[in-house]
């Protein structure tokens, strides 16, 4: 499999089809790990099967090579490091790596200068809208592959979650709006300190919070995703 069709069927699976659990260790500024469980819907998994594009040339499923494939392009990167992957069920992995650099790791991706995700010396503030949208696509670049861009937010500005989900209907068939509408995105986030403000998200303990939001929330960007954190 491409490098190319790797990085598009990773978006088309991460961000339509699964349910992804996020959790990240912020050590200081510039260090945080990251650990994902992601699980696919079988019936998306289905559907990406019957595009010979993207079916694995190595014998193995379409969830493994791209993910297997997924992780080494990672590896690769610039300030990524200690990366891994593992199956750990039917179409459910999970995925790590950490950084000490989080500028390089930035700058590999293209993103130096990116909005949306601010870690300070004390703080950690996500905020993506419609307007900030083409920033991440500078990172992810298969955000902005035309055979994604009919499922994002910019192409489907402005449209409704009923007639989005009804053009996926017609698109996908009849399990489509189902799955869209069951992938959900969770982002746990531990810091080194004692929590002391939370914005848009919910405090797990005195140190970890977690906020979620529904794949299709992303897939139309019709109100910001947004969340916050101070600690001492």
């Amino acid at each position: 499999m491409g490098k190319a069709s790797s990085i598009l069927l990773m978006a088309v699976l991460l961000l339509a089809s699964c349910t992804v659990t996020e959790s990240m260790t912020i050590t200081n500024q510039d260090s945080f790990g990251s650990v994902s469980e992601i699980k696919a819907e079988p019936f998306f998994v289905s559907v990406l099967e019957d595009f010979a594009e993207f079916l694995p040339e190595n014998g193995k499923s379409i969830m493994d090579s791209s993910i297997e494939g997924f992780a080494g392009q990672l590896g690769e990167t610039a300030g990524a490091e200690a990366v891994s992957y593992e199956k750990t069920g039917e179409n459910e992995y999970t995925l790590a790596f950490s950084t000490n650099d989080l500028t390089t790791l930035l700058e590999s991706f293209g993103a130096a200068d990116q909005s949306f995700v601010k870690i300070g010396e004390n703080s950690f503030s996500f905020y993506l809208d419609i307007n900030n949208y083409p920033e991440l696509k500078t990172i992810v670049p298969f955000l902005a592959d035309p055979n994604f861009e009919v499922y994002g937010p910019e192409y489907n500005q402005g449209m409704s979650e009923a007639d989005y989900l009804e053009m996926i209907y017609f698109l996908l068939g009849e399990e489509g709006p189902d799955a869209i509408s069951n992938g959900e995105v969770t982002i746990n986030i531990t810091v080194p300190g004692t929590i002391t403000s939370v914005e848009n998200a919910v405090q797990l303990s005195e140190n970890t919070i977690s906020y979620s939001f529904p794949v299709i929330a992303f897939l139309l960007l019709s109100q910001p995703l947004s969340f916050s954190a101070s600690w001492t």
